[in-house]
């Protein structure tokens, strides 16, 4: 501080002391400064009382805004808590987006070839039934035929047992003649007519069936227990009890069947002369009346 500014300072106390004084001695003059100063005490006391009062009134709002702020510090603290644990869920919720997006474009990716593949899938599916229809066309008339054939097949093989057992039944007759016209030969006494030979060659020969049908009776077995097998015609085919029935697979002779017992619609019998065994679905037709030798 400079010279001036101290002697400066010094004069306004000093005229601040004397301006005091004057003031006191002008106040002691003009009324009672004993009074004057009781007075200044009762409302100093007065305005302390009330500096008290408001004192306490402002310390309790401060302990009240404390504890509201300290409240309100541990709310914030709370809420801060809650809102990192909200963030936290929100960047795993935003991962788990980014997943699913990633999922949705590869899903759609796949979707878009599986498409693909199934549009070329159903070309060549439509390709695959068309020549499936074609196949089939061509099977059923390939099964057409093949039934005319197996029709075809199955007469002629009846037809040519037929006519074996005749050539069988020509034979024997045959056989039966040289003999007889061995006999004749070697007596010499008279030659053998016709009406001789005729009526000798059919010594020993009786009929295959007890009554024959001028139609032949074909079926099917439909089942073989043993030395008995059922077939697939009866009595309103024209089968009776008795007859003979041949068993044929094919071109083979199987076996014959006796005639026990019949009903409208099958007949079963008893298996005999069986070169094989017979099965189910093998070829039945009635002998001829032409007979045969014992």
């Amino acid at each position: 501080m400079s010279t001036l500014t101290k002697i400066f300072v010094v004069l306004m106390v000093i005229f601040s002391i004397a301006f005091t004084m004057t003031t006191i001695s002008f106040v002691a003059n003009t009324t009672g400064w004993k009074s004057l100063a009781e007075d200044y005490q009762q409302e100093l006391k007065v305005v302390e009382t009330h500096m008290r009062s408001l004192s306490a009134a402002h310390a309790a709002e401060k302990t009240a805004w404390l504890d509201s702020r300290n409240a309100k510090n541990d709310r914030i603290t709370e809420l801060e808590s809650v809102q990192a644990s909200q963030l936290a869920e929100i960047a795993e919720l935003q991962d788990t987006v980014a997943g699913l997006k990633a999922e949705k474009g590869d899903a759609e990716g796949l979707a878009r070839r599986l498409s693909n593949q199934l549009q070329v899938a159903q070309t060549g599916w439509k390709e695959a039934g068309d020549e499936l229809d074609k196949i089939e066309k061509r099977s059923m008339q390939l099964e057409r035929r093949n039934l005319d054939l197996n029709e075809r097949v199955n007469e002629q093989t009846a037809q040519i047992v037929v006519l074996v057992q005749k050539q069988h039944l020509l034979e024997q007759q045959i056989n039966i003649l040289r003999d007889e016209s061995s006999k004749v030969a070697g007596g010499g006494s008279r030659s053998a007519t016709p009406e001789a030979i005729s009526s000798t060659s059919m010594v020993g020969v009786r009929p295959a069936t007890k009554s024959a049908s001028v139609t032949p009776i074909r079926g099917r077995i439909l089942e073989v227990q043993g030395s008995l097998a059922t077939i697939s015609v009866g009595s309103a085919d024209g089968v009776r009890e008795g007859m003979v029935f041949v068993i044929y697979r094919g071109r083979d002779y199987i076996a014959d069947l006796e005639v026990s017992d019949v009903e409208p619609g099958l007949a079963a019998g008893r298996i005999m002369r069986a070169k094989t065994m017979p099965r189910t679905s093998d070829m039945v037709m009635d002998e001829p009346a032409l007979g045969y030798a014992n």
